[in-house]
Order: structure tokens, then sequence, then C-alpha cells
């Protein structure tokens, strides 16, 4: 009698249990926007996009699904506006964060994304980082314009330039010359204007 009891309760709490394994649920499935480098500079973002499922893997429709970005530091917004947005899901299960916009502060961040059909819900984190990446370090590019500046002048008006002081400090010499030299009265030399130009 005892031994029936026994073998009855246990069987009592394997129907338990097993009914409680079946019992319905949702998991989120993460397709796009894990891990994303969002770039400050060109205004790259990447929208998150998520599926729900039910507790035999399959695909979740008219599930409501909220996406939700921090109230501070690196993230972003929906449409510009809203920390928020709610959604959908459509006859595949999916739900897409439109409209996501990063903010211009560095740094990683995450997008709280939770799914809810009746009375049963889930919840994961989207991981990702708004990057800003240097431009103030001068590329090989830009170090060679600087060594090679002759290329942007052309030698010929370099020469013309130096040519051009030559005759400027020959005239100021004889100009300085000592008050004792005979010169031809009525003479006069006179320093004409000076033009540089690209060779011809």
């Amino acid at each position: 009698m005892r031994f029936a009891a026994v073998l009855l309760a246990c069987v009592t709490f394997s129907g338990g249990v097993a009914s409680g394994q079946a019992r319905p649920g949702l998991k989120i499935v993460v397709i796009e926007g894990e891990g994303a480098v969002n770039n400050i500079l060109f205004g790259s973002a990447r929208e998150p996009i998520v599926q729900v499922r039910d507790e035999n893997d399959k695909p979740v429709t008219g599930a409501k699904v909220t996406f939700t970005l921090p109230d501070r530091g690196p993230g972003g917004t929906f449409f510009g506006t809203g920390k928020n947005l709610s959604v959908t899901t459509n006859d595949q299960g999916r739900a897409t964060g439109t409209g996501f916009r990063h903010n211009f502060i560095e740094g990683h961040f995450q997008i709280q994304v939770t799914a809810t059909k009746g009375n049963i819900s889930d919840t994961v984190n989207i991981s990702q980082n708004n990057v800003l990446p240097q431009t103030s370090v001068p590329s090989s590019d830009d170090t060679n314009r600087v060594v090679k500046s002759e290329k942007k002048f052309g030698r010929g008006k370099i020469i013309a330039v130096v040519g051009a002081a030559a005759i400027i400090a020959a005239v100021a010499a004889t100009r300085g010359h000592d008050s004792t030299t005979t010169t031809t009265p009525g003479t006069s030399v006179t320093p004409g204007t000076i033009s540089v130009g690209s060779p011809r």
C-alpha cells in the first residue's frame, strides 16, 4: 500500500515537471547590430535587428519589442528624439530598431531589447561602440607635401628669385661705394622694376 502511494507521488511529480518544461516561452536572437562600430566622423550607424522565437525555436508574430538606449553617455536616439522605440514583430518574427542614430560621444554602450507576448517576455542586450577616428596625425602624403614643396613653386621660379636677389645686391653695393669713386658726369645708374615670373 505504501509502495503504491510512493509510486503515485513520483508519477504526479514527474508530470508536474514535464508540464513545467512545456510552458511557452520567448527567446530573442540578435540578427544585426551586435558589436557594431559607429563612425562618428562619417555618421554611420548600425540599426539593431532581432528575431523573436518560441519554445520550439519558431518565429513569433505579433510580439511587442522595445529597444531602449542609455539615458546619458555614449549611445544615440531613434529618429533624433527618443531613447525608446517599440515595434511589433513581422511574420518572420523580426523587429528592427529603425531610425537609430548614434550620438557624438565616444565609448561602449548597450541597447536593451525586450520582447513581450501575452504574459511571457525575454530581454537581451546588444553591445555597440561609438568611435571617432584620429585625423590629427599627419599622414605620409602630408609629410611628402611639406618636404617636397619645391614642386609647388617650380625650380625655374626659385632660380629667378635668386637671380633677382643678386641684382638687387649689386645695385645696393654700387650705391654704397666709396664717395671718392669717379663717375662720368651726367650718367647715373637707376635700378628698374624687377619682376619674377614663370620660366618661358
